[in-house]
């Protein structure tokens, strides 16, 4: 299943990535369609926008009728409130709550946490952030999908003690080609990752189109086919001058090594 991130397929004012598209964001659930995407992960942002519909009931029940009209799957939604804001802050924490209710609330299946920044996680926080994630995943139904900059066995230790039934991590291709070996992370997180983010970056660290930066793809889905990945994909790549026709192309680069390792794997 293939989704895009929120204001992915609509141009931004200035040169924003991340971004809510907050007077066309309906437009882009029509858009899903005629690209075959099967979902749009939903965005709130890194600090509180009132006018997001997520938050409020009414806005909730538009985008639910806007996905129904369109017949996409509300599927994920992503916090960057956390970037900016420290988790083991009371504050934070109330953020999160309400964030993981009005998630559950959409139907969400899944919720991604942004543990970047002020949230990242270190050895020194590392049982503060089981506690805190603990009791995340006690108060919601939803899979809680951790995001990280971090070394990837801290990550995995981290799931591993909180030992929870919905709690998986995320692999962002970009973000993870810091490192120098893609399919090791992959291979020793194993079932733990429960949602990919596809982008690309250069040696720069500056985010370019989907096989032209560092991160090796074909690495990326036959490790993905020997750990039998069988979840979600969301596009946070580059909009290019077309977002539309960016996104049509990723459809097609990531389907032909998706298709082209599966053929592979059941040859084998």
């Amino acid at each position: 299943m293939f989704g895009t991130f929120q204001g992915r397929l609509s141009k931004p004012p200035g040169n924003q990535l991340q971004w809510f598209p907050q007077d066309c964001w309906q437009e882009e659930f029509y858009k899903c369609e005629k690209l075959n995407l099967d979902f749009i992960e939903l965005l709130d942002e890194r600090f509180y926008n009132p006018n997001n519909p997520i938050w409020s009931s009414s806005g909730r029940d538009e985008i639910k009728n806007v996905a129904l009209e369109t017949n996409r799957v509300i599927y994920s939604s992503c916090t960057n409130y956390t970037i900016d804001n420290s988790l083991l802050h009371e504050r934070t924490l109330d953020h999160v709550f309400n964030y993981l209710e009005v998630s559950e609330d959409l139907g969400c299946k899944i919720a991604v946490l942004a543990l970047i920044e002020k949230s990242s996680i270190t050895k020194s926080n590392f049982d503060n952030y089981v506690s805190v994630i603990k009791h995340l995943c006690n108060f919601t139904s939803l899979t809680i999908c951790l995001e990280s900059f971090r070394d990837h066995k801290l990550i995995g230790d981290l799931i591993d003690e909180v030992n929870a039934d919905n709690l998986k991590c995320v692999f962002d291709t970009g973000n993870r080609s810091v490192s120098k070996n893609l399919s090791e992370e992959i291979l020793f997180l194993g079932d733990r990752i429960g949602h990919i983010h596809l982008k690309d970056k250069n040696k720069k660290g500056e985010n370019v189109y989907l096989g032209t930066g560092k991160v090796n793809f074909y690495e990326v889905f036959e490790s993905l086919a020997k750990i039998n990945y069988k979840e979600s994909f969301a596009f946070e790549s580059v909009r290019g001058t077309d977002p539309e026709k960016t996104m049509s192309y990723n459809m097609v680069f990531s389907n032909f090594f998706k298709s082209e390792i599966d053929k592979i794997t059941n040859i084998n």
